[in-house]
């Protein structure tokens, strides 16, 4: 019997985020519609986002976080999954 895997491309879409109400959407829509006032974070697949939102959440938990605290950690989590990936396209 062989096994057969099917992998679905990773989607990447925009992180956003708004600081004054603490909320985040990972879309692939742009600001134009948006009921709050979201900055540009970044992009991420969909797995890269949950990771991102627990990792925030272990950090800080139910305290506020700035947009550029929201940034940074973005940033070190996006280093860190490229530096992954590196890891897999040179085996």
């Amino acid at each position: 019997m062989k096994l057969i895997i099917i992998l679905k491309m990773a989607k990447h879409k925009s992180i956003y985020f708004d600081e004054l109400t603490q909320k985040c959407r990972w879309t692939v829509d742009s600001t134009d519609g948006f009921k709050y006032d979201y900055k540009y974070v970044g992009y991420s697949t969909e797995t890269e986002y949950v990771l991102l939102s627990e990792l925030l959440f272990f950090l800080y938990e139910e305290k506020d976080i700035t947009y550029e605290e929201y940034k940074s950690m973005y940033k070190k989590l996006r280093s860190f999954c490229d530096s992954i990936k590196g890891l897999i396209d040179e085996s």
